[in-house]
């Protein structure tokens, strides 16, 4: 029964003991893909706790891992292309989905965009041979359908998302933070078994929530807790394949908490 092993962290902003502490993560648990949804650079100035962008990409390129994958949050702007360059210099291949999906064995995730701050840049890196591509269009229900469309059910196992689903309480309505109603829409229609989120870093921290159902999906924000302890979430899915399909189960570790939720769409 083949297993894979994911974890995912957001909201990094460059902070050196964050990363750190992600590098240390990735070593104890040994996933076999990183995922970074969003907000893993910053928009500000440099600060002696942080890396400088190519310091970042240097870092991340050397995670023991199969793979590393990035979703945009709204701290990567221009600074995209100073990390696009750098990495690019690893040779280590760049997983950087917008409005995508990627596979690795028999896992599907689904890669969304953020609509806040400027997604040129990363955009534009990206090499997609379709002159039709979606990017740039905001309406989940006219993109998602194209994407999800040759992956048939198994792109409903994870779905990436910086900004959280709206109107839950993994977002503080009517601030800077608050989550995104589009992506209601797409989980309601769709009902993915799994979607992780950051970006509001302080709703779940004042709440202590960290999950949310939705319909019959899952929903986890996995932004930091601002204590200097790296939050993240450890995926393990199992799957009675090989070939891309939904799991047989899946279950998500939250740390620092080790909080363990189980998924079954």
């Amino acid at each position: 029964m083949p297993t894979i092993k994911v974890l995912t962290v957001t909201d990094l902003h460059r902070v050196r003991v964050l990363y750190e502490q992600l590098a240390g993560a990735v070593a104890s648990h040994r996933p076999e893909v990183v995922v970074l949804v969003g907000d893993f650079l910053d928009a500000g100035g440099d600060h002696p706790d942080q890396f400088t962008t190519a310091e970042c990409a240097e870092f991340l390129s050397k995670l023991p891992c199969e793979e590393v994958v990035f979703v945009r949050g709204n701290h990567e702007g221009d600074n995209w292309w100073e990390f696009y360059a750098t990495w690019k210099q690893t040779r280590r291949p760049l997983r950087a989905l917008d409005r995508a999906v990627f596979v690795h064995g028999p896992l599907v995730m689904v890669g969304f965009p953020c609509l806040m701050g400027d997604e040129t840049a990363f955009v534009e890196s990206l090499s997609d041979p379709d002159p039709n591509a979606p990017h740039h269009d905001v309406d989940a229900l006219r993109w998602l359908p194209k994407a999800l469309a040759p992956h048939g059910a198994a792109a409903r196992t994870l779905w990436l998302m910086h900004e959280p689903p709206a109107g839950t309480p993994l977002s503080r309505a009517g601030s800077v933070v608050a989550g995104n109603p589009e992506w209601v829409s797409a989980i309601e229609r769709y009902s993915p078994w799994l979607t992780i989120s950051g970006h509001d870093h302080g709703t779940p921290r004042r709440t202590g929530r960290w999950h949310h159902k939705l319909g019959r999906t899952v929903c986890v924000n996995a932004g930091q807790t601002d204590t200097g302890r790296l939050h993240y979430c450890v995926i393990q899915a199992e799957f009675a394949t090989a070939t891309p399909s939904l799991p047989q189960r899946m279950t998500v570790l939250m740390q620092p908490t080790g909080e363990t939720v189980g998924v079954t769409g």
